[in-house]
C-alpha cells in the first residue's frame, strides 16, 4: 500500500529548514514589499527541493525507468527560450497595470509571450523526453500535438483583452475590494470589505490569488492609489492582474479535460471535448470574472481528469525518471512524476504554515530585530479610517488566543509529515494520478467550499457501484486524500475560527452552504420558473452554438451500451462515459434541487456535458472515415444510431429557438449572455448599445453548420464549420460584447472622469445609496459611503462646506439621482440648465456612457449660509 522509499539524506532537510525560515520572516515584516512574491516563490521552491531531496525522491535507482538523460548545462540552455517568453510576458502585464501600454498593444504582447511559452515549453520538454511518440513510433512534433494547439486556441481566444475593461459588477468588484485590503492591511488571514467590515462569505483561495496577482504585478492597492497612475497621465489597467489567474485556470481545466479523454476514446475526441468546452458562452464569459466559480470548477474538472487518468492506468507500472547530470561531479538527479505531485502539494500548505508562524513572529530594522509577538489583527481599512461609511482602525486579539497561529502550524505539520510518510517511496502512475486528484478537490474546496470534495467523491462512487469496480476502492489514496484535505484546506479556516470564533462559522457554513441549499439567499429570480426548467434553460444559453450537438450527445449518453473491441480499451471507454454522466447527472440534480439558483451555479455541468460532445462528434468523424455513411458496415456510431430521434427531437430548430432568444427584441436578449454570470437579471441591455446585427449572424452559421452535423456525408464539414463559428463567437463574445457592455456594469470609467474633473475643480468623491464595491475598489475605498442617506450625509456634507469645500462629486445610480438632488438643496427641475438655483449641479455622464451608474458635480456658491442640523432630543 505504501512502498517504501529511498534513505533520507539530511542535507536536504537543513536546505528546507532555512529556506522556510527565511519564507517566515519574510511573511513576518509588518509591510508589503514589492518583490515579496516572486522572492517568496523562489524561497517555497527551494524548501520544496529540500524535502524532496531530504526524503532521497531524486536517488531511484531503476535504471530501466529512465527515459532520457540530460546535462544542466543542456537543460539550462533549453530553458532560456523558456524563460524569455515568460519574463516577456511579466514586463507586459506589469507596465499595462501601471499604464505605460495601450490596450492594443497589451493584447499582442501578452497573447505573443502566452504562444512563445506554448512553443518554448514543448521543445523543453522534447528535449527533456516529457513528450514521447506515438504508439507506432512515428515521431509527433510539436505543430502535430493536439494539446499544443488547444493551448494556443486557449490563449489567443483569453488573452487579448482580458484585463481591458472594467471590472463588473457585483461578484468581480465585490471580491476584488476583499483581494485589494488583503494587501492594504497586510492581512492574508482576516478578510474585509470596505462598509461592510469582515468578509466571511466564501473561502480564501480566489481572493488569496488576486492579492498574489496584484501584488506580482505592482498594482497601487493602498488607500487612493488604485488608479492613481491617471493622474501621472497614464491610463492603468489593474485589472490584468486580478483576472490573470482564473483565466490560467479556465485554460488548464480544458487541457486536463483533453487529456482525460483522449486517453480512452484518442486524441480527436479529447481536442474536440476541449474545444468545445473552450468556446461555450458561459466557460469563456466566466473565464474573464474574478469569481470564485472558476477555480472551483476548474479544479473539480481536474480532480475528475486525474481520477480518470489513474483508473486507466496499469496498478501495476511506474512513471518514468528524466536523470539530469549536475557539474562538479555531484551525483545526478531523477525526477519523475512523483516530484510533481509532491511539489504540488507543499507549494499549496507550506506558505499556509509560514503564515502561520509568521503572525506570532515581528521582523524589522529595530533591535532586537526578530521577537515573538502575540496575535493581533485590525478592523477598518488603513487610510480611510473614520470616513463615513468606514469603521474605525482599531486593534482586535482572537476569540481564543491559546490557540496561537504558531501552535496550529505545529499541528498542521503532523498530517503534512504522516502524508509525505505515506508517499515517500510511492512512483506507481495510478496511485500518483489519485493523490494528485485528491489535490484538486482540496483546491476546489478552498475555493468554494465542501462541494469541491463532495461532488468528485459521489460521482466516484457512483462510479465504482454502476461498474462494480470495488477493487478500486483499496486504489484510490483514500486515507492519504483526507490527509491531503486536512493539510491544504484546515489551517485558514482553523485560523479564522481562533479569530473570529464561531459567528465565522455560522456565517460561511451556516448561511452561505445550507441555508443557500435549503432556502431562497438573495437571489434574483423573482416570478422565474425555478424548477428543474431553470437550469435546461440557461444551458441553451451556456452552451450556445453546441446546444444542437449537446441533444445529440444525451441522447448517446443514454442510448451508449457496452464499447466493442479490445476488452482493455472498452474497459477504458465504459469507465469514461459512466464517470462523465454521472458528473452531469449529479451535478444538474444537485443545483436543480438547491432552493437559491443563480444563473451561474450550473458551471460544473459544463464540463462533462462538453466531454460527451467531444465523444459523439469524434464517434460521428471516424464513422464517417471507415465508410460506414455510405452504407458501408453496420453503421453503428453513436450519432449514426442517435440521428432519427435527435432530428424527431428538434436539435437544429433547438438551435434556432436559443438563438432567437439570445438576439430578442430591442437588446433584451444580449443581457442573457452578461446574466450567465452577474447578479441582477432584471438588467437590461443598454440602450442603443447594439451587437443584435453580429449575434443574428452566429446565430445563422450556427443552426447551417448544426444541420451540417446530421448530413451524412457531410459531418466533417459541419463539426469544422461549428468549430469555427464557436471559435469566432468565443472571441466577439471576449473582446467586443464584454469590452462594449463593461462600462455599463462597472464604476472605472467614472471614477476616471472623476480624477480628469478634480484636477480642474478639485472636489471629493462619494458613493450616494450605492453599495456595489466597484466605487471602492477603483478608489482605494478612500471615499465617504452612505448605503442609505439621511442625516448622517447631511451632516458631513455640512462640515465638509463649513471647511470651505464648495465642489462635491457623487457616484449614484441613475433613479436616485434626483433623491441626492433634493438633499443637496437642489430644485425638482435640477438637470435643466435654465432653472434658477443658488447651486450649480450637472451630471457628468449620461446613460449613454454608463446606463446603471452616474456621476454627478455639485458646486456651492461662496458665501452661502451652512445649515445646522436641529440637535436630538
Amino acid at each position: 500500500m505504501s512502498p517504501r522509499g529511498n534513505p533520507l539524506r539530511w542535507q536536504g532537510a537543513l536546505i528546507a529548514l532555512g529556506a522556510f525560515g527565511a519564507l517566515v520572516l519574510l511573511m513576518a515584516k509588518p509591510s508589503v514589499w514589492r518583490l515579496g512574491v516572486p522572492i517568496g516563490a523562489a524561497l517555497t521552491l527551494v524548501a520544496i527541493h529540500g524535502i524532496a531531496d531530504a526524503l532521497g525522491t531524486f536517488d531511484d535507482r531503476d535504471s530501466t525507468r529512465v527515459a532520457r538523460v540530460v546535462r544542466l548545462a543542456d537543460l539550462g540552455r533549453g530553458a532560456m527560450p523558456l524563460v524569455t517568453a515568460l519574463f516577456l510576458g511579466f514586463a507586459f502585464v506589469t507596465l499595462a497595470v501601471d499604464g505605460w501600454l495601450p490596450p492594443w498593444v497589451t493584447a499582442i504582447g501578452v497573447t505573443g509571450a502566452a504562444w512563445g511559452s506554448i512553443v518554448a515549453m514543448g521543445r523543453l520538454l522534447e528535449r527533456i523526453g516529457v513528450l514521447t511518440d506515438d504508439d507506432d513510433g512515428a515521431e509527433r512534433p510539436l505543430h502535430r500535438r493536439h494539446g499544443a494547439w488547444l493551448l494556443a486556441i486557449g490563449a489567443g481566444l483569453y488573452l487579448p483583452t482580458l484585463g481591458s475593461h472594467s471590472l463588473l459588477d457585483p461578484w468581480e468588484t465585490h471580491y476584488g475590494e476583499v483581494a485589494r485590503e488583503i494587501l492594504a492591511r497586510d492581512d492574508w488571514i482576516s478578510l474585509w470589505w470596505a462598509q461592510d467590515g469582515w468578509f466571511w462569505s466564501k473561502p480564501v483561495l480566489g481572493f488569496w490569488l488576486q492579492a498574489l496577482g496584484m501584488a506580482t504585478f505592482g498594482v497601487r492597492t493602498g488607500a487612493g492609489e488604485m488608479l492613481s497612475a491617471a493622474s501621472e497621465g497614464r491610463t492603468p489597467w489593474p485589472e490584468w492582474a486580478v483576472r490573470l489567474p482564473f483565466a490560467t485556470f479556465a485554460i488548464l481545466a480544458a487541457y486536463v479535460l483533453y487529456k482525460a479523454i483522449a486517453r480512452s476514446h484518442g486524441r480527436r475526441a479529447g481536442f474536440l471535448a476541449a474545444l468545445v468546452l473552450t468556446t461555450m458562452p458561459q466557460w469563456f464569459l466566466v473565464s474573464h470574472q474574478t469569481m470564485t466559480d472558476m477555480p472551483f470548477v476548474a479544479a473539480i474538472t481536474a480532480s475528475f481528469a486525474f481520477f480518470l487518468l489513474g483508473l486507466h492506468a496499469d496498478p501495476s507500472a511506474e512513471a518514468r525518471l528524466f536523470e539530469i547530470h549536475l557539474p562538479g561531479g555531484l551525483r545526478p538527479l531523477r525526477v519523475g512524476a512523483h516530484h510533481l505531485v509532491l511539489g504540488a502539494l507543499l507549494a499549496t500548505v507550506l506558505p499556509q504554515l509560514a503564515l502561520l508562524l509568521a503572525q506570532n513572529v515581528w521582523f524589522g530594522d529595530r533591535w532586537p530585530p526578530i521577537k515573538l509577538v502575540k496575535d493581533t489583527f485590525s478592523a477598518g481599512s488603513p487610510g480611510n479610517c473614520g470616513l463615513p461609511g468606514n469603521d474605525a482602525c482599531r486593534a482586535f486579539s482572537a476569540t481564543f488566543p491559546k490557540l496561537a497561529p504558531g501552535l496550529q502550524a505545529i499541528l498542521w505539520i503532523q498530517p503534512l509529515a504522516l502524508l509525505l510518510a505515506m508517499a515517500w517511496g510511492e512512483r506507481r502512475t495510478r496511485r500518483l494520478s489519485f493523490l494528485a486528484a485528491w489535490w484538486c478537490a482540496a483546491i476546489a474546496t478552498m475555493a468554494k467550499g465542501v462541494a469541491g470534495a463532495a461532488l468528485p467523491i459521489l460521482c466516484l462512487v457512483l462510479l465504482i457501484v454502476l461498474l462494480r469496480r470495488w477493487r478500486d476502492v483499496l486504489d484510490l489514496e483514500v486515507p492519504a486524500g483526507l490527509l491531503i484535505a486536512i493539510a491544504t484546506v484546515m489551517p485558514w479556516m482553523v485560523a479564522m475560527v481562533a479569530r473570529h470564533g464561531v459567528p465565522f462559522l455560522d456565517r460561511l457554513l451556516f448561511h452561505d452552504m445550507v441555508k443557500r441549499a435549503l432556502g431562497h439567499v438573495h437571489d434574483t429570480n423573482q416570478g422565474d420558473d425555478v424548477s428543474f426548467r431553470y437550469y435546461l434553460w440557461q444551458l441553451g444559453y451556456a452552451t450556445f452554438p453546441w446546444v444542437g450537438v449537446a441533444l445529440a450527445a444525451v441522447v448517446r449518453a443514454l442510448q451508449a451500451g457496452p464499447p466493442r473491441g479490445d476488452p482493455t480499451a472498452s474497459e477504458a471507454r465504459r469507465a469514461t462515459e459512466v464517470l462523465l454522466l454521472s458528473w452531469a447527472a449529479v451535478t444538474f440534480a444537485l443545483f436543480s434541487l438547491m432552493e437559491t439558483k443563480f444563473h451561474h451555479y450550473i458551471l460544473p455541468a459544463l464540463p462533462p456535458l462538453a466531454g460527451w460532445i467531444g465523444i459523439t462528434l469524434a464517434e460521428a468523424w471516424e464513422a464517417e472515415a471507415s465508410g460506414a455513411s455510405k452504407g458501408e458496415g453496420d453503421g453503428d456510431g453513436g450519432l449514426l444510431r442517435a440521428r432519427a430521434l435527435v432530428l424527431a427531437a428538434g436539435a437544429v430548430p433547438l438551435v434556432a429557438f436559443v438563438g432567437r432568444d439570445l438576439v430578442g427584441a430591442s437588446g433584451a436578449g444580449l443581457a442573457r449572455l452578461m446574466h450567465l454570470f452577474t447578479y441582477n437579471y432584471g438588467r437590461a441591455w443598454p440602450e442603443g448599445l447594439g451587437g443584435r446585427g453580429a449575434l443574428a449572424a452566429f446565430v445563422a452559421v450556427a443552426t447551417f453548420a448544426t444541420a451540417l452535423v446530421f448530413v451524412p456525408r457531410m459531418w466533417r464539414r459541419g463539426t469544422m464549420l461549428l468549430a469555427a463559428t464557436s471559435m469566432a463567437f468565443a472571441a466577439w463574445g471576449l473582446d467586443v460584447y464584454l469590452v462594449r457592455a463593461s462600462p455599463h456594469w462597472g464604476q472605472r470609467e467614472l471614477v476616471l472622469r472623476w480624477q480628469a474633473e478634480r484636477s480642474a475643480d478639485p472636489g471629493p468623491l462619494a458613493a450616494y445609496q450605492l453599495n456595489w464595491k466597484g466605487e471602492n475598489f477603483y478608489t482605494g475605498n478612500q471615499l465617504p459611503a452612505f448605503v442609505s442617506s439621511g442625516r448622517p450625509f447631511r451632516e458631513w456634507l455640512a462640515k465638509e462646506r463649513r471647511k470651505g469645500q464648495r465642489t462635491f462629486y457623487f457616484v449614484s445610480l441613475h433613479d436616485r439621482a434626483d433623491t441626492l438632488a433634493a438633499e443637496v438643496g437642489l430644485p425638482a427641475r435640477w438637470r435643466d440648465p435654465d432653472a434658477a438655483s443658488p447651486v450649480g449641479a450637472f451630471a457628468l455622464t449620461t446613460p449613454a456612457d454608463n446606463a446603471r451608474f452616474v456621476l454627478v458635480r455639485v458646486r456651492f456658491p461662496k458665501g452661502t449660509v451652512v445649515p445646522r442640523e436641529p440637535e436630538e432630543g
